[in-house]
């Protein structure tokens, strides 16, 4: 058994979530909520090592009440500075890993929860067995998104579609890509235009997903 993975994300109509100066300021205020209310409504939610260093969040509801779900943040060096945002307790924090570092053993103290890796589906199973995590909102970036998607643990995607164009930068899902005849396919769910009149939500759920 695993957690239900819903990857939410916001991007271009280029489908970049991040520009190539990093830029990637693309949501409403609508959207915002949108995100927050989905983080309400997880048990956890997870990022990559670069989204924390890039953007420093704190992962946290702030335009929607309720309980902070749990933090979980993916590293495959194990190098991440101790004092960014989403490493000030509470709420929980679990970073998962394939090395040990210094900066590991500085979170450990603090509190944080470090665990092991090798295939990054198995976080999504240990995250079931272990913290009674039912559902995982990811927020990528997009090579976490490609993970997940190349490793077949994604069964929703909600996006949120941007009416701005950056012709490079970072993909909602960043990998070496598919063969296009076997690319994995997803259903759409609904569409709709936000309360701003400028963006597009679209919701996709995996196709052979059993109910």
């Amino acid at each position: 058994m695993r957690a239900y993975v819903i990857i939410s994300s916001t991007s271009t109509i280029d489908g970049r979530i991040a520009s190539k100066d990093s830029y990637s300021e693309l949501s409403c205020k609508y959207d915002k909520i949108r995100q927050h209310v989905l983080r309400s409504e997880v048990d956890a939610v997870m990022v990559g090592a670069n989204t924390v260093r890039i953007d420093n969040p704190s992962l946290t509801l702030k335009y929607y009440p309720g309980k902070n779900p749990l933090r979980v943040i993916v590293t495959d060096s194990g190098n991440v500075d101790p004092n960014l945002r989403v490493f000030t307790l509470p709420p929980a924090t679990i970073v998962y890993t394939r090395n040990n570092t210094d900066s590991l053993k500085e979170l450990a103290i603090k509190g944080v929860i470090i665990r092991y890796f090798s295939q990054i589906c198995e976080i999504i199973t240990d995250l079931y067995s272990n913290f009674s995590v039912k559902r995982v909102m990811v927020e990528g970036g997009g090579r976490l998104n490609w993970s997940l998607v190349k490793d077949n643990c994604v069964d929703e995607i909600r996006l949120t579609v941007s009416p701005r164009i950056f012709g490079a930068g970072i993909s909602i899902v960043e990998g070496e890509g598919f063969i296009g005849k076997i690319s994995p396919n997803f259903q759409l769910h609904s569409a709709y235009i936000c309360q701003c009149g400028q963006e597009v939500i679209l919701n996709y759920k995996k196709t052979d997903k059993k109910d």
